[in-house]
């Protein structure tokens, strides 16, 4: 899998693991990383399924209609290249967090639902997970941040609520935070990340 991975300059354990949205490439959530932890690890994913020119990780039928059998094998094939690339650049996965926008939100929330990759969290920026694809087996003790914009009709904020759901029923703890925005990214999220990993970030201190 394409991938970009810069490694701590000062010898840090932590790893935020970058998941860019539609159309996006490894290098577009670099200043979000550096907003929620500028000395950890980064670990960005290119999407590998190309739809109209444009990279992302699964297939859709329609802009609101998922392929599920793409999100299935994509995500078997993604969670399969973040072990073998925690095991390269020898990273604790324990110490991770997921930080994904739109498109790599959903396929983020995809992998917590159903891969046992031991994250201690991910900030979701927008996600909107249109799938039933959950793996009952699997429990979770991460620590979740979902943002929402009020005027986003691509992710609805309804949409950031399911997830939450779903994310808790698997025993993660979850908060939702809704900005007056669209589908953007905007600065809000940002701080909103800052404030959630450093909770985070203590939680992994004291494990």
């Amino acid at each position: 899998m394409e991938h970009l991975y810069i490694k701590s300059r000062n010898g840090s354990d932590r790893t935020l693991v970058l998941f860019h949205g539609t159309g996006g490439r490894e290098t577009d959530l670099l200043e979000v990383a550096t907003m929620v932890n500028a000395s950890a690890n980064v670990l960005a994913l290119r999407g590998a399924v190309e739809e109209n020119g444009q990279a992302r990780y699964f297939r859709r039928l329609s802009p609101r209609e998922y392929d599920q059998e793409s999100l299935r094998r994509e995500g078997m094939k993604t969670a399969s290249s973040i072990r073998e690339l925690a095991s390269e650049y020898k990273l604790d996965m324990a110490k991770a967090v997921y930080i994904g926008y739109s498109n790599g939100a959903n396929m983020a929330a995809h992998l917590l639902l159903n891969h046992d990759i031991p994250v201690a969290g991910a900030m979701l920026m927008h996600p909107a997970y249109r799938s039933k694809l959950v793996e009952r087996e699997i429990m979770l003790h991460s620590s979740v941040l979902l943002t929402a914009g009020a005027r986003d009709m691509t992710a609805t904020a309804g949409e950031a609520y399911e997830l939450k759901q779903s994310l808790e029923l698997k025993g993660a703890s979850v908060e939702v935070k809704l900005t007056d925005g669209g589908h953007e990214i905007v600065s809000e999220e940002l701080m909103e990340g800052h404030v959630w990993y450093l909770r985070v970030d203590g939680m992994m201190d004291d494990s």
